[in-house]
């Protein structure tokens, strides 16, 4: 999946990543994924919802409506 993501956004595609809250839960008890860390010097946009405890991993925070258009105005989303 990061493969993907980053190869993606190093051929100038928009690239965002989508953590549901649940699994942002399950990525704040897991060791730091340095892989993870760095998809934003990457050019990939990681969001969460605003309800999300980030922790380490850097994400932005979306509220509803936000999360909706940005759904709407993918060609493909993928949800984690």
């Amino acid at each position: 999946m990061l493969d993907m993501l980053m190869t993606g956004a190093a051929f100038g595609l928009p690239t965002a990543l989508w953590l549901t809250n649940d699994c942002v839960s399950v990525l704040n008890a897991l060791p730091a994924n340095d892989s993870l860390l760095q998809l934003a010097d990457f050019g990939v946009r990681c969001v969460v919802s605003d309800s999300a405890s980030t922790g380490a991993l850097q994400a932005e925070a979306l509220n509803g409506d936000e999360l909706r258009e940005l759904r709407t105005g993918c060609q493909q989303v993928l949800v984690f």
